[in-house]
């Protein structure tokens, strides 16, 4: 288990415009006028290899944080199947961007309050399919471990699959295997969510728990808590 930390990475310049940074995380640099700059970020790169029932599964998360917004990208091979999930939450999980790649298929998703407070807007695409839209009941699936009989409140059923085939394991295994580990710890900066959220911060969470009961979902390893 290994974690990388580059917290709040501080660039300043004066007569220098920063240009845009290239996939290996180097800076552009192109001459200016009277020009200040100040570069801030906190990011970090966790990796972690473990064995499931299924197979060993090896994955790298990345994550980056800006006030009360994250956006998180976790890779994973379990054997031969390879895995993709991303999210970006916005103000604490307000409303969440999530997608599940198998390498063939994928399954979109965006999650949001509603004007009731105890439901939940979802909007699933799989692959370039016609978008299914659902209202889900939050309290329904704070009570559940995993998304067997789950229905919106008009009694229709998300398909959070589509064409991925993804491998056999769920939440609450890979809870089990990484859930103590030091470098997962360290790498949700000592926030990282139980699932089992207090009372009066349970309707907070339901986006949490959804996303990570997703099959082939990984994002359960490293939503932080409140």
């Amino acid at each position: 288990m290994k974690l990388e930390r580059r917290d709040f990475l501080r660039a300043a310049t004066t007569g220098l415009a920063l240009g845009c940074a290239d996939p290996g995380g180097s800076l552009g640099q192109v001459s200016g006028g009277n020009i200040t700059g100040d570069l801030q970020a906190g990011s970090g790169t966790l990796r972690l290899e473990g064995k499931l029932k299924s197979g060993l599964l090896r994955l790298e998360a990345q994550d980056f944080i800006d006030r009360a917004d994250r956006s998180l990208v976790i890779r994973g091979n379990l054997d031969s199947a390879q895995l993709y999930s991303a999210m970006f939450s916005y103000q604490k999980d307000l409303t969440a961007f999530s997608l599940f790649y198998d390498g063939n298929h994928s399954t979109t998703m965006t999650l949001s309050n509603s004007e009731e407070a105890k439901i939940g807007r979802l909007v699933v695409w799989n692959d370039n399919e016609i978008p299914q839209i659902f209202r889900i009941d939050k309290n329904k699936v704070m009570d559940k471990d995993d998304l067997k009989d789950l229905v919106d409140v008009d009694g229709k059923t998300p398909d959070l699959v589509g064409k991925r085939k993804p491998p056999s394991f769920t939440w609450l295994e890979l809870e089990s295997v990484f859930g103590s580990d030091p470098a997962l710890l360290a790498f949700s900066r000592g926030r990282r969510s139980t699932h089992h959220p207090r009372e009066e911060d349970k309707l907070l969470e339901w986006i949490c728990k959804l996303l990570s009961m997703v099959p082939g979902s990984l994002l359960s390893l490293s939503w932080l808590g409140r």
